[in-house]
Protein backbone atom coordinates (compact mmCIF):
# COMPACT_ATOMS: atom_id res chain seq x y z
CA UNK A 1 0.00 0.00 0.00
CA UNK A 2 2.60 2.34 0.72
CA UNK A 3 4.60 1.71 -2.37
CA UNK A 4 0.89 2.74 -3.94
CA UNK A 5 0.46 5.75 -2.32
CA UNK A 6 4.08 6.89 -3.00
CA UNK A 7 3.77 5.98 -6.96
CA UNK A 8 3.84 9.42 -9.33
CA UNK A 9 3.31 7.49 -12.51
CA UNK A 10 5.34 5.78 -15.49
CA UNK A 11 8.91 6.90 -15.59
CA UNK A 12 8.94 9.30 -13.21
CA UNK A 13 10.29 9.19 -9.28
CA UNK A 14 8.07 8.24 -6.40
CA UNK A 15 6.41 11.54 -4.62
CA UNK A 16 5.60 10.73 -0.93
CA UNK A 17 2.05 10.82 -0.01
CA UNK A 18 0.72 11.88 -3.34
CA UNK A 19 -2.06 8.95 -3.89
CA UNK A 20 -4.90 9.39 -1.37
CA UNK A 21 -7.12 7.73 -3.59
CA UNK A 22 -4.79 4.53 -3.22
CA UNK A 23 -5.25 4.62 0.68
CA UNK A 24 -8.82 4.25 0.46
CA UNK A 25 -8.55 2.01 -2.19
CA UNK A 26 -6.73 -0.96 0.11
CA UNK A 27 -8.42 0.07 3.35
CA UNK A 28 -12.31 -0.55 1.37
CA UNK A 29 -10.46 -3.76 -0.39
CA UNK A 30 -8.98 -4.65 3.08
CA UNK A 31 -12.32 -4.11 5.11
CA UNK A 32 -14.54 -6.15 2.13
CA UNK A 33 -12.26 -8.71 1.43
CA UNK A 34 -12.33 -9.76 5.56
CA UNK A 35 -15.69 -9.54 5.78
CA UNK A 36 -15.99 -11.82 2.10
CA UNK A 37 -13.69 -14.07 3.66
CA UNK A 38 -15.52 -14.09 7.33
CA UNK A 39 -18.69 -14.50 5.82
CA UNK A 40 -17.58 -17.68 3.26
CA UNK A 41 -15.92 -19.12 6.16
CA UNK A 42 -19.18 -18.87 8.56
CA UNK A 43 -21.22 -20.45 5.65
CA UNK A 44 -19.19 -23.35 5.42
CA UNK A 45 -19.47 -24.05 8.97
CA UNK A 46 -22.86 -23.54 9.02
CA UNK A 47 -23.19 -25.86 6.18
CA UNK A 48 -21.56 -28.68 7.88
CA UNK A 49 -23.46 -28.22 10.76
CA UNK A 50 -26.34 -28.59 9.11
CA UNK A 51 -25.37 -31.28 7.10
CA UNK A 52 -24.77 -33.57 10.67
CA UNK A 53 -27.89 -32.30 12.12
CA UNK A 54 -29.64 -33.76 8.93
CA UNK A 55 -27.39 -37.14 9.03
CA UNK A 56 -28.20 -37.52 12.92
CA UNK A 57 -31.90 -37.09 12.34
CA UNK A 58 -31.85 -40.03 9.82
CA UNK A 59 -30.63 -42.24 12.72
CA UNK A 60 -34.04 -42.82 14.11
CA UNK A 61 -34.77 -44.49 10.96
CA UNK A 62 -32.27 -47.08 11.60
CA UNK A 63 -33.59 -50.54 13.54
CA UNK A 64 -31.41 -51.64 16.65
CA UNK A 65 -29.42 -54.96 16.06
Amino acid sequence: MLDAVDSAGINQEPQPETGRPAVFYFMLFIIFGHLFVLNMFVGVVVACFIQEKEDLELNHLLTPW
